[in-house]
């Protein structure tokens, strides 16, 4: 779990990190404001979507946790000898 999280708060550093630099015009490129913004745009939807999967993951473990166990054996219904 920890590794989950040092991994998510390392890929959020390196994307705000970049970000910036990313974003400065470059002279010979007039559209490289426009691509780096695009680029940061793939970044976020790449981060929503992992944090999405990871709570998923989180939601499916705490439930399998919290759930009561399972009968070892199936529980008999007793049958009446009234009458025979």
């Amino acid at each position: 779990m920890t590794t989950i999280r040092t991994s998510l708060a390392l890929a959020a550093l390196l994307g705000l990190a970049s970000g910036p630099a990313l974003a400065q015009v470059q002279p010979g490129n007039p559209n490289a404001a426009n691509q780096s913004m695009q680029n940061m745009s793939t970044n976020r939807t790449m981060q929503q979507e992992q944090t999405g999967q990871n709570n998923t993951t989180m939601m499916n473990i705490q439930r399998s946790q919290n759930a009561p166990p399972t009968p070892s054996a199936p529980v008999g219904i007793p049958h009446g000898g009234i009458g025979r």
